[in-house]
């Protein structure tokens, strides 16, 4: 009963709603904005309803970008890049995380500060990358590089840049590091485990640490997923990569109403379905973190 509740929660209300009714507003604010005339309105409504109830007409009246082609773009760019950011995002703020606490009990019980140094020279470089908005860093890589920058690149970039990685990090350490004075923490310390000291793996010291956070870290993982994916329909346009970023930005150069509607809708299914897996994976692992997290 609870893991119905969880998926009609999840897929029909922060899902199915959240993607219909944010499109609704969304295209009326953009609509409004450019002032069109009311019945605009009403063929932006009948062209939603046509993508949405999955008719034929919608592809017979748009040949030029079909439904199932829109769809295909976003699944086959923009969710895979939203899933390796959000990939990247976790690992860098696990070594960083792992970094910090070791290093502090290596300063508090052992008076060794190299430790605790590196840390520091990670954290300034991070927080280097965090100041540099994304579209400046996307231009600079594409006046060096050009067209034949790789996927996974541009996901490393996309949670670096502008301070997804650095945000995600300082959350994480906070939490870990809370920890680092309790009796729990100490008792585990004395036990003989191996420090981890780039990387929580279960059974190390930055692990066990971790192991605690974690209750609290996907839900915050869950609330960056908005973000994520905005940053990844800007890596889109920057390189000009075939997904919902560059269908959005024809769509607003050609003011044209309905591919903008549509590439809302498919955008924010992408949003839906990455916040879904994220939220899923809390829900199995600590289910009642989640009842108290929504």
């Amino acid at each position: 009963m609870r893991f119905l509740r969880f998926l009609g929660r999840e897929l029909v209300l922060h899902g199915i709603l959240f993607a219909v009714v944010g499109t609704v507003v969304l295209s009326a604010l953009y609509l409004l904005s450019i002032g069109a005339p009311p019945n605009a309105y009403v063929d932006a409504a009948k062209s939603f309803w046509l993508l949405i109830s999955g008719s034929k007409d919608y592809s017979m009246m748009h040949p030029g970008f079909s439904s199932s082609q829109i769809i295909a773009s976003g699944a086959a760019v923009t969710l895979p890049l939203a899933l390796i950011s959000l990939i990247f995002l976790i690992i860098i703020a696990l070594i960083c995380s792992a970094n910090a606490v070791t290093g502090r009990y290596l300063e508090i019980n052992h008076g060794e500060k190299k430790l605790e140094i590196l840390h520091k020279i990670i954290s300034i470089i991070t927080s280097f990358f965090a100041a540099v908005p994304l579209f400046v860093g996307f231009w600079f890589l594409y006046a060096v590089i050009g067209d034949g920058i790789s996927i996974p690149l541009i996901a490393l970039l996309t949670v670096l840049l502008g301070g997804l990685s650095w945000d995600a990090t300082n959350f994480l350490k906070t939490d870990m590091l809370s920890q680092v004075d309790s009796t729990h923490a100490i008792v585990y310390s004395t036990l003989g485990h191996n420090l981890g000291l780039f990387f929580p793996i279960p059974g190390t010291y930055s692990g066990y640490l971790f192991s605690s956070s974690l209750p609290r870290f996907i839900p915050y993982l869950a609330g960056k997923v908005p973000a994520i994916i905005g940053s990844v329909t800007i890596a889109e346009v920057a390189f000009s990569f075939p997904g919902l970023g560059s269908t959005l930005l024809d769509a607003l150069l050609a003011t044209n109403t309905d591919l903008l509607v549509t590439s809302v809708f498919i955008l924010l299914c992408v949003n839906a379905v990455v916040s879904f897996i994220v939220k899923t994976i809390l829900f199995l692992i600590y289910p009642r973190v989640y009842e108290k997290a929504i």
